[in-house]
């Protein structure tokens, strides 16, 4: 069995040589092979087994002989969907809830820090300008009045309505498959179709649904118009769920009081984004997911998938290809 181990984005997002070591050194029976650059994928992926990584090409796919199984290092999937793997036999499983409780954390504390005006005194601080009366204009009513509203109760959302509810916050969630149990803490459940119907009530938004054709741009230009002026909106998840020129302008004639970004059409999030000067949104670069160790759990459940594969059991995670997560 050979393994090909080849997820380079830097800067961050680089699996370690010591953990594909520690890959090599529990499975002894199975070659492991680290493969960085495009040449050395080009090398490694004709005789290729099994593939962790977290992007291929069409070009890359035709060098595929013998590959049954891609297991990505990220929960989304969509840089590995192309139509040649989507149409292919092979299995790709994502690391859908490995990081679901950082990304939560980071989730509720956009929406704390907003709400609390943090990024305001933060920026007052760096010119030693004493801000209370600007921060005490803001009313901000206590979470056990505030509604927050979920958008995607995967592991991720899931974990951030238990902890927007654990706040006293009556959540609202909104995913497609209705028939399952509302996760705990979740008030009430409605259908992507329904989201405009619920985002009135809204005093925060969180935004934790995987990117497909059918979630693409769904914070809109619309949606915007029916949100609470004093509203915030924060994305942990993919940045083409919202539509970025309908954000910038909300944003700046005040429709919803601010945004927390940890995800972007572009990143890193190019210089000339308007985004970027504006008071009212905080930014964190794509870092939702890190907390002590990203790398060592997502390699713990590869190991633990992989003896499901060579016993020949139904692997964890597995994507529906078609639907894109």
């Amino acid at each position: 069995m050979r393994i090909v181990a080849s997820v380079n984005d830097p800067p961050v997002w680089v699996l370690p040589s010591p953990e594909v070591r520690r890959i090599a050194s529990v499975l002894t029976d199975a070659e492991v092979i680290e493969a960085r650059t495009t040449e050395e994928r080009a090398r490694a992926l004709p005789d290729a087994d099994v593939l962790i990584a977290s992007k291929i090409s069409s070009a890359e796919v035709v060098l595929l002989k013998r590959l049954r199984w891609i297991q990505s290092t990220a929960v989304g999937v969509a840089p590995l969907l192309v139509p040649e793997i989507v149409n292919s036999p092979i299995v790709v499983t994502n690391v859908r809830g490995v990081h679901s409780q950082p990304i939560a954390e980071h989730a509720i504390a956009l929406v704390l820090a907003l709400r609390r005006q943090l990024h305001t005194a933060r920026d007052r601080q760096s010119v030693r300008d004493w801000a209370q009366a600007e921060i005490q204009a803001v009313r901000v009513p206590v979470l056990a009045d505030s509604t927050l509203l979920v958008v995607g109760l995967g592991a991720i959302g899931s974990r951030v309505a238990a902890l927007g509810a654990g706040l006293g916050m009556r959540v609202i969630g909104v995913r497609r498959r209705l028939a399952k149990p509302a996760p705990p803490g979740v008030t009430s459940v409605v259908g992507p179709d329904h989201l405009r119907e619920v985002l009135p009530q809204a005093d925060a938004v969180v935004l934790a649904t995987p990117r497909t054709e059918n979630t693409r741009a769904m914070i809109g230009e619309a949606e915007f118009a029916l949100m609470k002026r004093s509203a915030v909106l924060v994305n942990v998840a993919r940045g083409r769920l919202i539509d970025d020129a309908a954000l910038i302008a909300a944003l700046e004639r005040g429709a919803i009081a601010g945004a927390g970004l940890d995800a972007f059409i572009r990143e890193p999030l190019p210089d000339e984004s308007p985004l970027w000067r504006m008071p009212n949104v905080l930014i964190t670069p794509h870092t939702a997911a890190f907390g002590a160790d990203y790398w060592r759990p997502a390699v713990d459940f590869f190991l633990e998938n992989y003896e499901r594969f060579c016993r020949g059991d139904s692997l964890i995670n597995v994507v529906d290809k078609a639907q894109g997560y």
